[in-house]
């Protein structure tokens, strides 16, 4: 009886991460507010919104909307965007897929 308890317990430590990465479920507060740090540190960039991050494998996913000012080039935007998606897999690795949104401030 008490070997079978045992048993259960690891059985239920051991599923539980498997169930959170099967719900997609998102990556801790701390790593969150990591990436809006990392996200708000490039000028022009503000209200990060929509944040959306959890596991693929042993990888990060993550997908966040930003606003820039409405008037600067797309060419600006991109590169703005592009030094954020750097940045980011530089901090959580290679492989982390990057999705960003870029806005005009309203």
């Amino acid at each position: 009886m008490i070997v079978s308890f045992f048993i259960m317990r690891v059985s239920i430590q051991l599923l539980i991460p498997c169930l959170d990465e099967l719900l997609e479920k998102s990556l801790p507060d701390s790593v969150e507010r990591e990436i809006e740090r990392i996200v708000l540190s490039f000028d022009g960039v503000s209200e990060p919104h929509h944040l959306r991050t959890r596991r693929i494998g042993n990888n990060y996913a993550i997908e966040i909307h930003i606003r820039m000012d409405g008037n600067i080039s797309l060419h600006k935007a991109h590169e703005t965007a592009t030094g954020i998606e750097h940045r980011l897999k530089e901090k959580f690795g290679e492989d982390t897929h990057v999705g960003i949104h870029v806005e005009p401030v309203k």
